[in-house]
């Protein structure tokens, strides 16, 4: 019952994607345009007859269909898949078999079991050197004819994906999986939890192990598997760091699964125990006492049941912070082991016996060296009193007081010349103002002599005139 439930739930996610998908191409510009959509729905051309036409055609429809991977979460295809998503007004491209092997020649899709066969082989790095530049190459050239190609992608079955779309969508797994780690158990998730998490994602199961499949390829998760089952993920706390498995993964996992069952049934019984509350209030208030004792007993049972599961999850909380403390202390105790054999090895090159001569050599080098700089400064001293013996204090003297001699001197000098400058600009300036105030008026002629004395007798004449037209217009 439960596989049945299970596939309906997968051909339920595969049907909407195909249906979101299919709303998604819809929404193309050369999808909308019916002259446009005739154009790359139209049969592909001969590579040697029309490559530009030819190669235009195959890049739309590659970068199409792996934005429909990308955007949609339609992880692994099939032809009848894509044909549907790409269906418009009954009308769909019939060449995409010739679309999916060039897409795969060009390395930018990958067959389903091929990818899942190269992620689940485990070899060593020698064989897969040969493997990527022997094998593959050989395999390249001499592996499936055209037809053969052509024959796999027209079966409407056949499955493919695109690995740069898978890849990154394992590394948003993975980061979203890290961003939830509180605590060193954190990393170790049940399957059905993980799926939980991703039910946005709208993935199905078998898309959900090949992401898982990816991650453990790069080290970034091991499955945990109990009775060849598998029972749940570790990552990997560190990305520059494996992640290894351990045996007591599946004990923590136990301790995990046994403490959300736990939470689950508390909840579950706290909703039971609200309901048998009110229920027993309605008795009480309806006089009943047979029922209201019934579902008071009844209560009582189902609190006694939810303390005890507490209990258990407290025990089981108690349980996994011993085994984080547990395996920091191993940590810890690994990196002690780690820092004492580095120091024994860095210590190996270097002997007691050696750091004393080293220490000996520096001692007798640093007394010679103090015995050097004595004799230097004795044989300096003595150079400076032979030097002063022949020096000539009266000498000197004189030298000295003529040097001030001839400084007094100068000053004098300098002194006179800047007083005769001074004087001589003093004596500039009372000459220049003297000939400017000696400047005679000019000599009028005869002829403006008697102009000038015409009109300074009748401004006399009309000054006497003045006080006499005053005093006739006073007696009127």
């Amino acid at each position: 019952m439960s596989n049945k439930n299970n596939s309906s739930n997968e051909k339920l996610i595969v049907e909407e994607k195909i249906r979101k998908a299919k709303q998604y191409t819809n929404g193309f510009d050369e999808m909308k345009s019916g002259e446009r959509r005739g154009i790359i729905f139209s049969r592909i051309p001969s590579k040697q007859n029309n490559p530009d036409r030819y190669d235009n055609l195959i890049h739309f429809w590659s970068q199409s269909i792996q934005d429909v991977s990308k955007s949609c979460n339609v992880l692994i295809q099939t032809t009848k898949t894509l044909q549907q998503v790409f269906t418009i007004d009954n009308v769909s491209p019939m060449f995409l078999p010739l679309i999916l092997i060039e897409m795969e020649k060009l390395g930018l899709i990958q067959r389903y079991e091929h990818y899942l066969a190269a992620q689940t082989s485990d070899i060593g790095w020698s064989k897969w050197l040969w493997s990527k530049c022997v094998v593959s190459p050989i395999q390249h050239y001499s592996g499936y004819s055209e037809s053969q190609l052509q024959q796999q992608y027209q079966n409407p079955n056949t499955k493919f994906l695109v690995p740069s779309v898978i890849k990154e969508k394992a590394e948003s797994l993975y980061q979203g999986q890290i961003e939830q780690i509180k605590s060193m158990t954190d990393n170790i998730v049940s399957y059905s939890r993980l799926e939980k998490s991703l039910l946005e994602w709208r993935i199905s199961k078998e898309e959900l192990d090949l992401l898982i499949q990816t991650l453990v390829k790069c080290g970034k998760a091991v499955i945990i598997y109990h009775n060849k089952e598998k029972r749940g993920i570790k990552f990997a706390v560190d990305e520059s760091t494996r992640v290894q498995p351990e045996k007591s993964d599946y004990g923590i996992l136990q301790l995990q699964n046994t403490k959300e069952t736990l939470r689950i049934q508390e909840d579950n019984l706290v909703l039971d125990i609200e309901r048998i509350q009110d229920d027993l209030q309605k008795s009480i208030r309806a006089k009943q006492k047979n029922h209201a004792l019934l579902h008071l007993k009844r209560k009582k049972k189902l609190e006694d049941i939810l303390l005890k599961r507490r209990d258990a999850n407290s025990k089981i909380e108690d349980l996994l912070y011993s085994i984080e403390s547990a395996q920091s202390n191993q940590q810890i105790y690994e990196t002690l082991i780690t820092g004492v054999s580095t120091l024994k090895t860095v210590n190996e090159k270097l002997t007691v016996d050696q750091v004393d001569n080293i220490m000996d050599d520096y001692q007798d080098a640093m007394a010679n060296q103090r015995e050097i700089d004595e004799v230097v400064r004795t044989g300096l001293g003595s150079i400076d009193s032979m030097s002063s013996i022949d020096v000539d204090e009266d000498q000197l003297e004189k030298e000295l007081e003529q040097m001030e001699k001839d400084q007094e001197k100068e000053k004098l000098e300098k002194e006179r010349l800047e007083k005769e400058k001074l004087e001589k600009s003093n004596v500039s300036k009372v000459s220049l103002s003297s000939s400017s105030s000696s400047n005679p008026l000019p000599i009028p002629t005869k002829d403006e002599e008697d102009e000038l004395l015409k009109e300074l007798e009748s401004l006399q004449i009309e000054q006497v005139e003045k006080p006499k037209k005053q005093l006739v217009m006073e007696s009127n």
